[in-house]
């Protein structure tokens, strides 16, 4: 990010174009999100600054933590690896050259930047990072600090002891965003000590400060995420009259394909069913192949399969539009991984066989999916992107004046408001919340919870219409409005009463109506009627009961309070 720095004396007397530009953009945002503008703006500001890392609205406002006892930290995310790390994600299948990425955001309204908000970034890092204090515990870290904040340090804290004896790479990025323009010297300089205090407790790590203006926030907010790709190829390829290719790339060349900046692409895997394995046998192979500079390469693998809208040939370069890898994500890992940790360049003369198909057509491109990646068993959940259903959703919500982020970030790409893009993960905690009434699975599984094989075919069941799932969404949020802008809850209560309340405001709504199934009543519903009195009746219920069994993540989490409800509002 640039750095613009003023003398002390001078003063911002009118709003610069830029700074009118991104408070109308967020204001409206907000309006039309429902929330409030200081809020959104957290939201916005991790968005823009994490777009290279494709999260998407759910992601950002999981990571949010501001809400008093903040220590000046709105939103806190975790990558191991390039992947957002939830509290439910699976981080066992780790690569022997881990990199751990730290983001803390501070995102304030104001139209400066403020000497007192770097020094807290810097007491709150000395106070939570000390991996020799118990912040679970300590009386005096859990007075000044938020729950939310101190669980989101403390799964990093985890994975860091977790993964320290294979010496991960450490790198800590902080932001901190307004709708100001100029940062004052005196400013900058806070972030000095900030960075002392980092390399002290994690010797070797990396830093990063960056100060986010208006002017800053409406370049990100332009800045499109580049979908076309170059592919340097080795020889001439072999082409079809349909427009595809096979071809040998330089391994060092199909490096550079699938890295941005030297960080591996992940967006350019979203299509691939499989998770990369870790140290697995076959991937140990693949590195052990890669360290033998005596064999070629491609004559020990099958390569990689890339779809694509389109691809141009000029010369020996490959020009891919919207390429999408999904056969080889094992392969591509390993490379990835072989090359980043090489210190000194090599005269790298191998090469990878990859293949680039050439289809418009989307269902066409569903089905080459699923064809690549039938030579071995896979649950079926694992096609999930592909699965005829999704598209069907999606069409559907489309009509409605949503966005169904099938292929994640999609929407986002193309400018939709992502307060109307709904991604798979949460419409699938709407679904089990409401029509299955397993709020607590909801809860408890916020990026995992249709890995499942069973549990995904009862939510995405094909025989289901299309309102039911509709439906399903716009309750929840319904009630999410609710719970904004008419409560005062601490963040901690508000993600763990979200999918209990609005399965109860469900019940409370099939009972009143006096309707015979949850199911015709989800299909039916007419949200006018879930009012005030409807939704304060069924809370009041919800938390009280929430708060009689301890208040806490547990209770969430646990069946007690699900069956307490469902006897209730039956």
């Amino acid at each position: 990010m640039k750095i613009h720095i003023i003398a002390e004396s001078t003063k911002m007397v009118d709003l610069t174009n830029s700074q009118i530009i991104m408070e109308t953009i967020i204001k409206k945002q907000s309006e039309d999100s429902e929330m409030k503008y200081e809020d959104y703006f957290e939201i916005y500001s991790s968005m823009q600054i994490l777009k290279d890392k494709d999260i998407n609205y759910s992601d950002a406002e999981y990571s949010r933590v501001g809400n008093g006892g903040d220590g000046g930290i709105d939103t806190f995310f975790t990558f191991l690896n390039g992947e957002l790390i939830k509290e439910d994600t699976d981080y066992s299948k780790n690569s022997k050259n881990n990199l751990i990425e730290i983001f803390i955001i501070q995102s304030k309204t104001s139209k400066k930047f403020s000497e007192s908000s770097v020094v807290n970034l810097n007491e709150t890092t000395r106070d939570l990072f000390n991996i020799s204090r118990d912040i679970k515990v300590d009386e005096e870290i859990r007075s000044r600090y938020n729950i939310d904040l101190i669980k989101k340090v403390s799964l990093f804290r985890q994975i860091y002891l977790n993964l320290m004896q294979s010496f991960p790479e450490v790198r800590f990025n902080y932001y901190y965003s307004t709708l100001g323009e100029d940062v004052h010297p005196n400013v900058i300089g806070k972030k000095h000590p900030l960075e002392a205090t980092v390399k002290k407790l994690f010797t070797g790590s990396k830093f990063n400060f960056d100060f986010v203006g208006a002017t800053d926030l409406l370049e990100l907010s332009r800045k499109v995420k580049n979908t076309t790709r170059s592919m340097e190829l080795s020889e001439s390829p072999i082409a079809t009259s349909s427009g595809s290719y096979l071809c040998l790339v330089n391994l060092k060349k199909y490096y550079d394909f699938i890295s941005d900046n030297n960080d591996l692409s992940r967006s350019i895997f979203e299509s691939n069913v499989r998770d990369y394995n870790g140290s697995v046998i076959v991937n140990d192979a693949i590195q052990k192949t890669l360290r033998n500079a005596d064999q070629e390469f491609w004559f020990l693998n099958n390569g990689v399969t890339v779809i694509s809208s389109k691809a141009t040939l000029s010369g020996k370069t490959l020009t891919v539009e919207n390429p999408q890898i999904v056969n080889g994500l094992q392969t591509s890992h390993e490379i990835y991984n072989f090359f980043s940790t090489i210190d000194t360049p090599i005269d790298e003369q191998r090469n990878i066989l990859v293949r680039v198909i050439c289809e418009e057509k989307e269902d066409a491109r569903d089905k080459i999916i699923r064809a690549t990646n039938s030579q071995t068993s896979i649950p079926p959940a694992s096609l999930r992107s592909a699965d005829s259903i999704h598209r069907d959703i999606e069409d559907y919500f489309k009509i409605n004046g949503f966005f169904y982020d099938r292929r994640k970030n999609f929407y986002r790409n193309e400018g939709k408001p992502v307060s109307k893009i709904v991604s798979i993960s949460f419409l699938a905690q709407c679904v089990i919340s409401i029509l299955l009434l397993q709020p607590d699975n909801a809860r408890a599984r916020p990026s995992t919870l249709i890995n499942d094989n069973k549990r995904y075919e009862m939510i995405f069941d094909k025989s289901y219409p299309m309102i039911l799932y509709l439906n399903c969404y716009r309750i929840v949020k319904h009630v999410d409005i609710f719970m904004k802008n008419v409560l005062v809850l601490e963040r901690k209560d508000f993600n763990n009463l979200l999918y209990h309340t609005a399965m109860a405001v469900t019940m409370k709504y099939k009972k009143d109506q006096s309707i015979d199934s949850i199911f015709d009543a989800i299909s039916n519903i007419d949200l006018d009627l879930i009012d005030y009195d409807l939704f304060f009746d069924s809370f009041d219920y919800v938390f009280n009961k929430y708060k009689d069994l301890g208040g806490d993540d547990t209770v969430a989490k646990g069946t007690e309070l699900v069956l307490l409800l469902k006897n209730h509002f039956t």
